[in-house]
């Protein structure tokens, strides 16, 4: 159950503690005075949104603390939310993600706010009343797995369906571009050696020049490079005899003149080789021109250009696969198909079987909220359309089923979508009834109704109340109300108010003591003034509620 909940700077509260007990603890106030911050406070402690919003003006951060007591131990949450955006997480003072907090905070509290009380308005939403009565999380979970899988594999058929529409449409294009590269045959390298040689034959005379005057100035000449160091050497030899360090030189000098041949001679033969042709000239000209049109059409370079050759051809090859990879694809639907047809089956099966329960249970549950004669039923029927169709059946995230809450409030009347034809007063007591019986097949310890009493007074509330009690038998109760039929019964009684300190607008909450209790009823029945026989009905209202809390139990 809630021990305790303690909230500081949130919206117009700057700090508030409230100690929660067993049964039914009932929060009144004025309109306006903060009741639905508190559940908005317990949202989002629960893992709801937390919005910068949220926080008190004026304040960097906002701090939402629960104490909680379930099977024997204490479990504590807690939430900071940050301007800065850095809010954080904490259970039992650990910091965790706020998906982890939210895991921990399913098994603890049963919340039914305003916004839960609007789906039974909304005949979509319907399905996931029976679904979490016959207790069926798990099974959809598989259900969804399989149907993400068999999604993702539609998508990969029309991606390759797509991608084959693609390649016959670019065929002809992209056999032209393959020819075009294959028959260019370029080669890593190639621009680089054709540039290379286009510049000697651009200077071929030059270079010629440079061959006869390095020849000449090397060995051919008179009194040449060679020839001088031949008699040098000659003389360094015939030296060594005094000095044994010339005999060194001489071998030295005999190998600089063989270098001194291999250069002469290279340089000979390079000339031999040079001669002028316009006509490969012009060819190389033609290749580079090629080579770079080609590369302009193709990234830029040899490399991307290779690149592209490659993916052109895959890309051709493809095509005589295209069939036979759809046709893996399609094998891979069927199994999925299979399975997905399976899953929903069961789906159904259970559905079926809980839509009976559900609707006897919820109809006992009426006739104690004072329906005796209402018809309730939960009307399951096949999707007629969804997120896709197969094999006749429409499917969607939940199924093949859809499903809708159907009603006959008075004796005589048929069954009618409940959306349409309830009352406030009805679908206060439709939701009453089935919160009571959902709650019964979940664990949680603590129920939180924020303003089950909308649209209803009278009669109607008092059943309310009493029926809160007894709930509040087996469970503990926290339920926002401003019907004094209902708050009688309460076993706790808080009181938020709304104050003005030093031009700041703040949120009180205490607990009342039995003359407070009576003074607080006399508010809620009416009246700008509590008269003496308003406190006198609010005592009386007080006694009848303890009397009959007492009888039931």
């Amino acid at each position: 159950m809630l021990v305790s909940l303690q909230i500081r700077n949130f919206a117009l509260i700057d700090a508030a503690t409230i100690e929660f007990g067993e049964g039914l603890n009932i929060l009144s106030g004025e309109t306006g005075s903060g009741k639905s911050i508190l559940v908005q406070a317990l949202e989002v402690l629960l893992g709801g949104r937390g919005s910068s919003d949220l926080i008190r003006q004026g304040e960097e951060e906002a701090e939402i603390s629960g104490l909680f007591a379930t099977n024997g131990e204490e479990k504590s949450l807690r939430r900071v939310i940050s301007r800065s955006g850095k809010n954080r997480a904490y259970v039992n003072e650990r910091p965790v993600p706020v998906a982890t907090l939210e895991e921990v905070a399913e098994g603890l509290v049963d919340l039914a706010s305003q916004n839960e009380h609007q789906i039974l308005l909304n005949s979509e939403k319907h399905l996931g009343l029976l679904d979490a009565y016959a207790g069926l999380t798990e099974d959809l979970q598989e259900y969804r797995h399989v149907l993400s899988d068999y999604r993702s594999v539609r998508y990969e058929r029309e991606a390759l369906e797509a991608r084959e529409r693609e390649a016959r449409d670019k065929e002809e294009f992209l056999r032209f571009q393959l020819r075009e590269l294959s028959e260019a045959k370029i080669q890593l390298g190639e621009e680089e050696a054709l540039q290379t040689e286009k510049s000697v034959l651009k200077n071929v005379v030059r270079l010629g020049d440079l061959c006869t005057r390095g020849e000449e100035a090397l060995e051919a000449g008179e009194d040449s490079v060679s020839e001088r160091l031949v008699r040098l050497e000659k003389e360094m030899r015939q030296t060594a005899a005094i000095d044994p360090l010339f005999l060194e030189l001489s071998n030295l000098l005999e190998e600089g003149s063989c270098q001194i041949q291999e250069v002469s001679r290279r340089l000979r033969d390079y000339a031999q080789r040079l001669s002028s042709d316009p006509e490969r000239l012009q060819e190389m000209e033609d290749r580079l021109a090629l080579i770079s049109r080609l590369k302009k059409k193709h990234g830029g370079s040899v490399e991307a250009l290779l690149k592209n050759e490659e993916e052109f051809k895959r890309s051709l090859g493809l095509l005589d696969h295209f069939q036979e990879e759809i046709a893996k694809v399609d094998r891979r639907l069927e199994d999925l198909a299979r399975r997905l047809v399976e899953k929903a089956k069961e789906l159904s099966k259970r559905r079926q079987k809980a839509a009976r329960g559900l609707s006897q249970e919820v109809e006992g549950e009426l006739k104690d909220l004072g329906l005796p004669s209402a018809k309730f039923e939960f009307e399951l029927r096949r999707l007629d359309r969804g997120l896709f169709e197969n094999q006749g059946r429409w499917f969607g995230e939940c199924g093949v089923d859809g499903g809708e809450l159907l009603i006959a409030p008075n004796p005589g009347e048929g069954l009618h979508p409940l959306a349409k034809i309830a009352s406030g007063g009805e679908v206060s007591r439709v939701f009453l009834a089935i919160k009571k019986v959902l709650g019964e097949t979940r664990s949680t310890e603590t129920c939180v109704f924020d303003e089950v009493d909308v649209g209803i007074g009278g009669r109607v509330a008092e059943v309310i109340g009493r029926n809160l009690s007894q709930l509040a038998a087996k469970k503990q109760v926290v339920c926002i109300t401003h019907l004094p039929q209902i708050a009688c019964y309460a076993d706790h009684h808080f009181v938020i108010q709304k104050k003005t300190e030093q031009g700041r607008t703040l949120t009180r909450v205490r607990l009342l003591e039995t003359e407070q209790r009576e003074q607080e009823i006399a508010r809620m029945l009416g009246g700008l003034r509590i008269t003496e026989q308003a406190m006198a009905h609010a005592r009386e209202m007080l006694r009848t509620a303890h009397q009959r809390h007492h009888s039931h139990g």
